[in-house]
């Protein structure tokens, strides 16, 4: 498929059209604690299969398990919107681990910052919040209104927070380790980048999914030349399902075609490889539709 003439009459205020790129992994202490492969036995069956999966689902042992998610492009309003789906309750507290902001978007930047802080003292404390902003989800809606965010490291965590946590989150962080691994309350965790890949790590597989789904719906924007937020996201399962037959995803616009009413959209795993399953927008209904390639 070629559409090289598809698009020479977008607006130039519109976003130009990326790859979709997406890779999916899975840590778990559960799955990779003894790093010893399985005995098999004369069937081909391994004999501990009952209670390796035993463990895998146990909640006790599995605290420490997240899925990670490497994705680009990812625009920040994204993020936000699907930032929810990693967390149980309301209550997280968003820590800013490190941000890049490279310039206002308000008249009074310094009253915005203030405010921040004295949100910050009032969720945690004068001693946890010295040099830190910890928002609450408001907050943190008001913090990326008013300032261009180009990079920007950040934890959710569900539960009260001090001092010690958060410098031994910072040590992970530093060291390269994931932050979630440093505090079990956590639920997720993103590293932003203005033009690069997030990598998007969550405990909760819905987040993924969201985060997935929001990327795809943007894509189908840009393809069609649309403002953002004219293309609805596709739902929860269809995007578990998608990343339950690949870890790695691909869309490219030579994959993509109109075809009457529907955008069909060609799904490969890396760029050598045939395109393995299809993914398909009802354009008058809003709906997606999974497809086997043909």
């Amino acid at each position: 498929m070629n559409h090289e003439n598809d698009h020479q009459g977008m607006p130039a205020s519109q976003e130009p059209i990326h790859e979709l790129r997406a890779h999916l992994d899975f840590e778990s202490e559960s799955w990779n604690g003894s790093g010893q492969d399985l005995k098999k036995t004369a069937d081909g069956a391994g004999k501990d299969d009952m209670n390796f999966w035993h463990d895998a689902f146990d909640p006790a042992r599995e605290m420490s398990a997240y899925h990670r998610l490497a994705i680009e492009p990812m625009r920040m309003n994204d993020l936000l919107s699907i930032w929810k789906f990693g967390s149980t309750s309301r209550e997280g507290r968003n820590i800013i681990l490190d941000c890049e902001v490279a310039c206002a978007k308000v008249d009074d930047p310094l009253k915005v910052l203030r405010t921040l802080h004295q949100r910050t003292v009032d969720l945690v404390g004068r001693d946890t919040a010295e040099g830190l902003l910890i928002l609450d989800d408001d907050a943190l809606a008001l913090y990326a209104a008013s300032f261009e965010i180009n990079e920007l490291q950040m934890v959710r965590v569900n539960g009260p927070i001090d001092r010690g946590d958060i410098t031994a989150m910072l040590e992970n962080a530093t060291s390269g380790n994931s932050i979630l691994e440093a505090e079990m309350r956590s639920e997720c965790s993103v590293e932003w980048r203005l033009n690069g890949p997030a990598i998007i790590e969550s405990r909760n597989l819905d987040m993924i999914a969201a985060a997935l789904g929001a990327d795809m719906a943007r894509y189908v924007e840009a393809f069609l030349g649309l403002e953002a937020g004219n293309i609805p996201r596709p739902p929860q399962e269809t995007m578990i399902q998608l990343l339950a037959r690949t870890n790695s995803i691909l869309v490219s616009p030579q994959d993509t075609q109109i075809a009457d009413a529907s955008i069909e959209i060609g799904i490969r795993s890396n760029v050598q490889g045939a395109i393995e399953s299809e993914l398909v927008f009802l354009r008058p209904h809003g709906i997606w539709q999974p497809r086997e390639a043909a």
